[in-house]
């Protein structure tokens, strides 16, 4: 991804840590649970784009073992560095600058990048080339057309209209697609890959739970360039913010969208 495009890059290296661990509390169990599904087992060979602090990275290692190898990419390996396992090698990539490998994966997964990608296609299909013939492609995206409020609240009004300009506003400034996971069904669908299959994953958030605690965080870094912009006001984001620690408050949450096929065996 480009570090222009990327909201979070120059924050604090702690703070950024914190926010991204506190996203991995409620997306890893998704993740894990449909690696499962699709089998990863022992003596694979995984590739995870865009590792971020590692969690996922760590689950397949454990599942491969000792016979297998987990490759983990991010633009910043700031956080990747902790990664001592044998079987986990990391690397310094950018998915729509660098190249991969080709057929050479049995594995290769990336949630939540793509979305920040300036070609996403691009970076798609150097995916797809890196998954070997009758390996698995996994990519999970979120979409956040889905954040609405409870109607019995009467903030509900409120905080479904603020949120969709909030996150127009986002991909109207090139700064990120905030609707990118619908997308994926069809940009997977046109690889050529078997067996694909296309599903989402819609939370019914609280207040005050650890999905609202990351979506608070995520949500003041990228409101204080919108408030700069002009785009977006202090007063709207003090409410957003209310609203997300509010143990009465519920809401629809983000989908997380993932899609994956099978590489054809030529």
């Amino acid at each position: 991804m480009s570090e222009q495009r990327y909201f979070f890059n120059n924050r604090p290296d702690e703070d950024e840590f914190k926010r991204l661990r506190s996203q991995e509390i409620f997306l890893d169990p998704i993740t894990f649970r449909r690696l499962e599904t699709l089998g990863v087992a022992e003596g694979w060979n995984c590739l995870e784009i865009g590792a971020g602090t590692g969690s996922v990275v760590e689950w397949l290692a454990k599942r491969v073992g000792q016979k297998g190898k987990v490759v983990a990419t991010d633009i910043n390996i700031r956080f990747l560095r902790q990664l001592t396992v044998p079987n986990i090698e990391v690397r310094q990539h950018d998915i729509v600058k660098d190249e991969l490998e080709t057929n050479k994966y049995d594995l290769v997964h990336c949630r939540c990048v793509l979305q920040h990608v300036s070609e996403p296609e691009t970076g798609l299909r150097r995916m797809a080339n890196a998954v070997r013939p009758g390996g698995l492609l996994l990519i999970e995206e979120p979409d956040r057309g889905s954040l609405r409020g409870d109607l019995s609240s009467p903030s509900a009004a409120f905080f479904t209209t603020t949120l969709r300009a909030f996150y127009d506003a986002v991909s109207k400034g090139g700064r990120g697609d905030s609707y990118f996971g619908c997308r994926l069904g069809s940009l997977v669908g046109k690889l050529g890959f078997n067996d694909t299959t296309y599903e989402g994953y819609v939370p019914i958030n609280r207040g005050c739970d650890s999905t609202s605690a990351s979506a608070a965080i995520t949500f003041e870094v990228i409101a204080k360039s919108l408030i700069s912009r002009g785009a977006f006001t202090q007063e709207e984001c003090d409410k957003i913010l209310q609203l997300y620690k509010d143990p009465s408050f519920y809401y629809v949450g983000t989908t997380l969208f993932s899609a994956w096929g099978r590489k054809p065996v030529k």
